[in-house]
């Protein structure tokens, strides 16, 4: 029988259809209690979860257990700083650190356009290659099959992104799937902000609970420290009291206040510039050891105290650093931190009261440096009284012992009379710092060459004119002290130099003359000349700091059509400045050329006279713009010079004699009115009022009691707001007349004019001038900006400067900037305003406003 013929076929493969059918009903069913059972799980992981991390985790296995999820992402979006967190990510191909990243970093990815659409994408092959096609997304990180987005939306913003992918064609996501993952996404944005609201608010209660602790001991220090400062101040007044136990007493108050178990009062003696060491305790050193022996001053801590005359804070890092500049010695490897504050009463630098610690749990604040200053007051005091009490009795003794002495004294005086009269003679003729021959004795031995000249023509002799090339760097870097015992080092190094028969003279300042007689041959000179350059090359010690000088020398010969040394002196003179312009560290020899370059001068700087007179002085305006969106905000006026005579002179051929012969400050303010006339036009014209014009000032400006009567003059006599005046000046202000420089720089800043600091670090930089002098700007030097995107240290150092002016709430204006690489690495760094010929070059006021026009 067949199965053709079974009467039972028919029955048997209705039953096989019915079981079939049923397993597809209950894996159907399976699946949807799976879903439910996960859903009900992250519905509940919403409400309980205390955990942001386990949340995200948990939300991976409650999808991974209903679809394929075995690679998972979730990022968080900040709108307001352009960024996205991976907070995330579990991926078969691709790895990621779970950071925060800018949000370009992701530019082009399916990840940013579902951010910036804000709506859920089921990115099969097909719809990649649409979106590809449409430039709306490129490929980013290894390519799936498929890909699955949706947005975490809260209050109807974007706030980050949930996404699953698959590189098997094996899996692929249907509709069903994307419908699961915005439901999941709904509760993981109910968990984010409970979770994120529950942390803002634990740490409002930490800072609220920790700020009340604070408040508690604070008044309980207060009071402390009231008593204490009592204790001093009745401790100073007590005439009786011995000062090495009074010296005690203060040390035991200080430690009640601060951690005093190493502490120390040093004393100096300031005609013997030495250091004692009245009270002293220290863990690690007895009083044997040689740290508090009496010594002469050094480069040690202590003096940096002395020598500032303000209070020192260091810690471990700056001292090493302050080592490495080869300011002070290598600190001992115990030392943690270091306070010092000096002892200073009328003005007169008494010595220094310190403090050290060995312990890494104890460092110093400023809190501890403004008590230490306060007690250090009290002690100065207590020193001052007991010295003039000393001084009284040893005056006293002396006056006594004067009288037995005076009648030897009598005898004695005659005889210092006549010393006193070869003194002066020696004086008059001799250079009081280094007591070589003055001007006027070399005048009248190079007269007396000139006249044995022409009694013998076969009688030769040379003129060496010397200029120092750095010495003013270190008069500004170390003090006019270290300029004068520079000056004595070179003296007697020229004396050893030349011949015996040569005369060394000191003209003034850091200008030598030598007189070389009696040559042979014009080589001889020149022999002494390269040998004085190749002296002056080597470096000099000063203050235990090597300093390197240089030297640019004139060389003149005797010749017949001299008739009187000031002429010889004057050819002289102008060879070395030759010298000078060629490179300086050389020497040159005088010819007639070099003096028509000097006539050539003095022609220009008279046509710059006649230029001021007839304002012939324009400003060129360069826009400084917000780099964030390249609005114009302002202009940097520059000055150029329209001659008459001369027609249109560029800005190096006339700013360097017109700074050396300071008519660049009447140039200034030349400039200065006509930009404000020109600034109070445009917005006459075109309604611009939030528009500001910024002038460079000479510094000599800034050393004039007049320059804010100047200023405020110019103001008032255009029209113009004074918040829309900024004046530049150089570093090079801030190192001479500072006290004159602050208050022209208060009374500015009280007329509402806002200041500026041009070409910031490329000169003396120092942050004690950015907290004394009040500077608004911060304007960062060119050659830190040029192609800056290319080199690395360039870019510290520029960070640096941001994060410094934005500590000091200044403001940063990058300068020079030529190409867009700068200007984005710039703006990313948080420079908020720039210039250069990448946005404009400077034009003149006429083409500025048309541009202007145009815009608006």
């Amino acid at each position: 029988m067949t199965d053709s013929l079974d009467p039972l076929k028919p029955l048997a493969n209705s039953n096989t259809d019915l079981a079939k059918e049923s397993i597809v009903l209950l894996n159907k069913y399976q699946k949807l209690q799976d879903r439910y059972t996960a859903l009900l799980k992250l519905n509940q992981l919403s409400i309980d979860c205390a955990d942001l991390n386990a949340l995200f985790e948990q939300v991976h296995q409650s999808i991974a257990a209903v679809m394929s999820a075995n690679n998972f992402y979730i990022v968080l979006y900040d709108q307001t700083l352009s960024t996205l967190e991976l907070v995330y990510h579990v991926d078969e191909k691709d790895e990621l650190e779970l950071r925060v990243y800018p949000l370009h970093h992701f530019e082009g990815s399916m990840t940013n356009f579902v951010i910036e659409s804000g709506k859920a994408l089921l990115a099969t092959p097909e719809v990649v290659a649409q979106l590809e096609q449409d430039k709306k997304i490129k490929s980013v990180g290894a390519e799936s099959i498929d890909w699955l987005g949706v947005p975490l939306i809260h209050d109807g913003f974007v706030i980050g992104l949930m996404a699953v992918q698959s590189y098997s064609a094996e899996t692929r996501y249907q509709e069903s799937e994307l419908d699961l993952l915005e439901f999941t996404a709904q509760h993981i944005v109910t968990a984010l902000i409970r979770l994120q609201d529950r942390g803002r608010l634990k740490a409002a209660v930490d800072a609220r609970t920790r700020e009340l602790m604070q408040q508690i001991r604070d008044r309980e220090k207060a009071e402390l420290l009231q008593e204490s400062l009592y204790r001093i101040s009745e401790l100073t007044n007590d005439p009786d009291l011995d000062i090495d136990i009074f010296y005690s007493m203060v040390h035991n108050i200080v430690g009640q206040l601060i951690n005093a178990e190493n502490f120390y009062i040093a004393k100096y003696n300031a005609v013997d510039e030495e250091l004692f060491f009245a009270y002293f305790l220290d863990q690690k050193l007895n009083t044997n050891d040689e740290h508090y022996q009496p010594r002469k001053l050094s480069n040690r801590f202590t003096e940096l105290v002395l020598r500032s005359g303000e209070t020192v804070l260091l810690d471990q890092q700056a001292m090493l650093a302050l080592h490495q500049q080869g300011k002070t010695i290598k600190p001992g490897a115990n030392v943690v931190s270091w306070l010092g504050v000096p002892l200073i009463h009328s003005g007169e630098m008494l010595g220094a009261m310190v403090l050290q610690s060995y312990q890494q749990s104890i460092n110093f604040s400023e809190q501890d440096a403004e008590l230490l200053r306060f007690v250090s007051r009290h002690v100065a005091s207590a020193m001052n009284r007991r010295t003039i009490a000393n001084d009284e009795r040893k005056a006293h003794e002396l006056l006594e012992y004067q009288v037995k002495l005076r009648t030897a004294a009598l005898e004695d005086e005659i005889k210092q009379r006549k010393i006193a009269e070869e003194k002066l003679q020696h004086a008059a003729s001799h250079d009081i710092l280094t007591g070589l021959p003055n001007r006027a004795v070399f005048i009248n031995l190079l007269n007396h060459a000139i006249a044995c000249n022409k009694r013998r023509p076969e009688f030769k002799f040379a003129v060496l004119f010397l200029d120092l090339d750095r010495f003013k760097v270190v008069n500004d870097s170390f003090g006019h002290h270290a300029g004068d015992s520079l000056l004595k080092e070179i003296s007697t190094a020229l004396i050893d130099v030349v011949r015996d028969k040569d005369t060394v003279a000191r003209l003034g300042g850091d200008e030598f003359v030598i007189l070389v007689e009696d040559i042979e041959s014009n080589e001889g000179t020149y022999e002494i000349a390269q040998r004085i350059t190749a002296l002056m090359s080597l470096p000099f010690t000063i203050e235990n700091q090597s300093v390197f000088i240089g030297t640019s020398i004139g060389v003149l010969f005797n010749n017949e059509r001299y008739k009187s040394a000031d002429t010889m002196l004057r050819d002289a003179d102008i060879a070395m400045y030759h010298a000078k312009d060629k490179g300086k560290g050389r020497f040159e020899v005088f010819d007639s050329s070099m003096h028509k370059k000097v006539q050539n001068a003095m022609l220009l700087e008279n046509d710059i006279r006649e230029g001021i007179d007839n304002k012939e002085f324009i400003p060129y305006f360069q826009p400084i713009v917000e780099m964030s969106g390249g609005k114009i905000i302002g202009f940097e006026a520059l000055a150029r010079w329209q001659s008459d005579k001369r027609g249109f002179v560029f800005p190096n051929d006339f700013i360097p004699l017109a700074e050396e012969t300071n008519l660049v400050i009447a140039i200034d303010l030349q400039i200065l009115e006509k930009s404000c006339q020109q600034l109070k036009l445009w917005q006459q014209r075109l309604g611009l009022d939030h528009l500001y014009v910024s002038c460079n000032l000479y510094c000599n400006h800034f050393f004039s009691l007049s320059l804010p009567q100047d200023i405020q003059t110019i103001i008032d006599k255009t029209g113009v707001q004074s918040h829309q005046v900024r004046v530049e000046l150089t570093e090079r202000a801030l190192l001479e007349n500072s006290d004159i420089v602050l208050d022209n720089m208060r009374a500015l800043k009280k007329m509402g004019v806002k200041i500026l600091l041009d070409d910031f670090g490329t000169g003396y930089s120092s942050l004690s001038y950015l907290h004394r002098f009040p500077m608004d700007v911060l304007k960062i030097d060119r050659s830190f900006i040029n192609n800056v995107h290319e080199s690395g240290n360039h870019q510290a150092i520029i960070k640096t400067i941001i994060d410094l002016a934005a500590n000091l709430n200044m403001s940063t204006v990058g300068e020079g900037i030529e190409n867009e690489a700068d200007a984005e690495l710039l703006r990313n760094m948080g420079c908020v305003y720039g210039q250069g010929y990448y946005y404009y070059k400077p034009l003149p006021g006429d083409e500025i406003e048309t541009f202007l026009l145009n815009k608006s």
